[in-house]
């Protein structure tokens, strides 16, 4: 009996070790499991990628959805939409006039209402800001702002822009750099939306032969630049404008600009991507310059330079990038927020010009109708 019991006992630890051997892995069957779950991540991840593609468009389009509120609210106040740019060298000082200053003036966090999506993530004007050389002879800008103020516990406030000039601040120096950042970048006065030429000049100040003329002494014409053009979108031009609200762009995703940050900006390294500020007004559909015309030409007539202006331009959009694979967020003056399509992917939204390696379209399609974007010279221009 007790070698049966024995034998019994001895047959149990043997069956037990048999199952114990097969509830292990063998390396094929390891290496097999290891293939589906890599085959699961791959087919879950372009599901995944486009949630997340999703979800920074969705935040891109409520960001300038709130921008436009807020630009609405300020024309409501002083019937204008805004005070020019976030452009130091053409505008001025940046914490006191443009579009940024007048929404962080209101307590707007414009510097973190930021479309994700977009890899430049500073304006270029922090190019200006670091590397401008203030010794130079004055600007046609007011680049040092406002006159500093005594506040009521007795203390002087400086803006930063005039803290620069007055300080002489060499570029690229390190103090330079720290005021930047601490009185500039850190009070959210930045953004990588661009403006549209509409929102920030409104339109172009032209002389008896159809070209554009400087109205501040000693500046050279520039149609980029406030003083050769008629302002800001003020609330009675959009009002009359012959272009429907909903086709007139105010902000949108900004394309990357010829210039990189040159020194480290907050959590930003030195050499990231720079957004630009602004697009660039009307040019010719052929040369994409700004129409220039010989004394003594007539306005009127088909050979009249009102006819090369209303039938030779188009605004120049390219400084707004579709960096939503492939779509780009528009704000419209009707407060809609819309996608504009890259369709032939080449980084650029084509309203009609055609293809040249010089300016980056890649065939002649036109991706915007003017239905759908209003392209002309002025508010006040219609073609027959």
């Amino acid at each position: 009996m007790v070698a049966l019991a024995c034998r019994s006992s001895n047959k149990a630890r043997l069956s037990c070790r048999r199952c114990v051997a097969r509830a292990g892995l063998t390396l094929v069957e390891l290496l097999t499991v290891i293939a589906i779950i890599g085959l699961l991540v791959s087919l879950l991840m372009p599901a995944i990628n486009a949630a997340r593609a999703a979800a920074r468009r969705s935040a891109c389009q409520n960001n300038l959805r709130q921008l436009g509120l807020e630009l609405m609210a300020h024309a409501d106040r002083k019937r204008v939409l805004c005070t020019g740019n976030f452009d130091w060298l053409r505008d001025g000082c940046v914490t006191e006039i443009g579009w940024v200053a007048d929404l962080v003036q209101t307590e707007v966090p414009v510097g973190r209402m930021l479309c994700p999506a977009n890899t430049a993530e500073l304006s270029e004007t922090y190019y200006a800001l670091l590397t401008a050389d203030v010794s130079a002879p004055a600007s046609c800008a007011d680049l040092a702002g406002s006159p500093a103020r005594t506040s009521l516990d007795g203390s002087l406030i400086v803006n930063p822009c005039r803290r620069i000039v007055e300080s002489g601040f060499a570029a690229g120096s390190e103090e330079r750099r720290k005021l930047v950042e601490e009185a500039i970048f850190k009070k959210f006065f930045n953004t990588n939306y661009a403006a549209s030429w509409f929102l920030v000049r409104g339109g172009a100040l032209l002389d008896a032969y159809g070209n554009v003329r400087s109205s501040r002494p000693g500046c050279a014409p520039d149609l980029r630049a406030p003083y050769s053009t008629s302002g800001p979108l003020r609330l009675d031009e959009l009002d009359g404008a012959k272009a429907p609200s909903s086709t007139l762009p105010l902000l949108g995703d900004a394309r990357a600009a010829s210039v990189t940050l040159p020194q480290n900006i907050g959590p930003h390294p030195a050499g990231s991507e720079l957004a630009r500020s602004m697009t660039s007004g009307p040019v010719l559909v052929t040369t994409l310059a700004v129409p220039s015309f010989p004394p003594g030409t007539p306005p009127a007539g088909p050979n009249g330079w009102y006819a090369a202006w209303l039938h030779q331009t188009l605004q120049d959009y390219r400084a707004f990038a579709p960096v939503h694979h492939d779509v780009c967020m528009i704000l419209f003056a009707d407060g809609s927020v819309r996608p504009l399509f890259d369709a032939n992917r080449d980084g650029l939204i084509n309203n009609g010009f055609p293809a040249s390696p010089s300016t980056g379209f890649a065939d002649d399609r036109i991706e915007v109708e003017a239905a759908d974007l209003f392209s002309l010279f002025s508010l006040r221009a219609s073609k027959p």
